[in-house]
C-alpha cells in the first residue's frame, strides 16, 4: 500500500501574495528574478483501511503520518525557477497491540522549472525534479527505500480565467516519475482550479492520481494506482504572508491506502 501525500501547491498565490501582475498564478508560472517563496505545510494524513487489487475497500492497521514539507521556490531568472522541498516525517501503524513508528528526514526534491512560453491563452513549462529518499520504513513494498533516488519530469500548463466576476486560474500537471531498485515507475497528473472571490481570499479544488506502469516487485504492480480530490482555502495575512487551510481525501485506489488528510500552510513571499 503505497503511502502519498498531499503537497502543498506550486506558487499558487503569487496575485495574493502582492503580485500583481497577473490575476492569478499557478504551478507553471515562474518567479520573477531574485524572487523568493518559501512555503511551510504541515500534514496530518490517517487511514485504517485500504483498496485491494480490485479497487476495494478493506480495513487494515491503523495509520497516521505527520510531515512537515518546507517547500522553496527561486527566481533564477526569467524562464527559469528553482525549486526544493524537505519532508520530515513520524509515521505510525497499529495492529493487535503492536505499534510501530519512523521518523525520519524522508525525502529531499530539488530542481528547476523552465518556462516554455505561452500557446492559446496557456503557459507551458517543463519541470525536471530528482527526488533522494530516507524513509526507513519497510512496511510497503512498493515504498522508496533509504538512499533512493527518484527522476521525475513534469509538464505544468497555466491558465488565468475569469468567471462571474472572479479572478482564477486553472493549473493542470502530467508528469513521469521513474524509480530505481525494480520499483513501479508512475504516471501523475494533478489538476487544480483556483477561484478568488475578494482580493486577498482564494478557494482551491485539487485532484491528484498516479498509476504504476512498469516494473516493481510485490502483487500486481501494474495495478498500482491512486485518485485523490481536495479542497484548499487561502487567506493573505499581508502582503508577504498567507495562511492555507487544506482537505485531500481518497476516492479510488488500487494497492493503496484509503486516506484523508488534513493540512495548514504558510506561506512567506520576499
Amino acid at each position: 500500500m503505497k503511502v502519498s501525500r498531499m503537497r502543498a501547491g506550486l506558487c499558487i498565490l503569487m496575485a495574493a501574495s502582492g503580485i500583481n501582475a497577473a490575476p492569478a498564478c499557478a504551478g507553471a508560472w515562474p518567479q520573477a528574478p531574485g524572487a523568493l517563496q518559501v512555503i511551510l505545510p504541515f500534514t496530518v494524513t490517517r487511514a485504517t483501511e485500504t483498496y485491494d487489487d480490485d479497487g476495494k475497500s478493506e480495513r487494515r492497521n491503523r495509520f497516521t503520518k505527520q510531515e512537515l514539507s518546507p517547500y522553496v521556490e527561486y527566481g533564477l531568472s526569467r524562464t527559469v525557477t528553482l525549486v526544493t522541498t524537505l519532508a520530515l516525517t513520524h509515521e505510525r501503524s497499529s495492529w493487535l497491540g503492536s505499534t510501530t513508528s519512523d521518523r525520519s528526514l524522508s525525502r529531499i526534491e530539488a530542481g528547476a522549472r523552465l518556462s516554455l512560453g505561452t500557446w492559446q491563452d496557456t503557459l507551458f513549462s517543463l519541470q525536471p525534479i530528482l527526488a533522494w529518499h530516507g524513509s526507513a520504513s519497510t512496511s510497503d513494498p512498493f515504498a522508496s527505500r533509504r538512499g533512493d533516488i527518484d527522476g521525475e519530469l513534469d509538464l505544468t500548463m497555466g491558465q488565468n480565467f475569469r468567471w462571474l466576476g472572479m479572478d482564477g486560474f486553472t493549473d493542470n500537471l502530467i508528469g513521469v516519475r521513474v524509480r530505481p531498485s525494480n520499483r513501479p515507475s508512475e504516471l501523475k497528473a494533478n489538476l487544480t482550479i483556483g477561484v478568488r472571490p475578494t482580493a486577498r481570499t482564494m478557494f482551491m479544488l485539487k485532484s491528484e492520481s498516479y498509476a504504476a506502469f512498469s516494473g516493481g516487485g510485490g502483487p500486481s504492480p501494474a495495478n498500482l494506482q491512486s485518485n485523490k480530490l481536495g479542497l484548499s482555502f487561502v487567506r493573505e495575512l499581508d502582503k508577504t504572508v498567507s495562511m492555507e487551510i487544506a482537505t485531500m481525501a481518497s476516492v479510488t485506489g488500487r494497492n493503496t491506502i484509503k486516506e484523508r488528510s488534513l493540512g495548514f500552510a504558510l506561506w512567506y513571499r520576499f
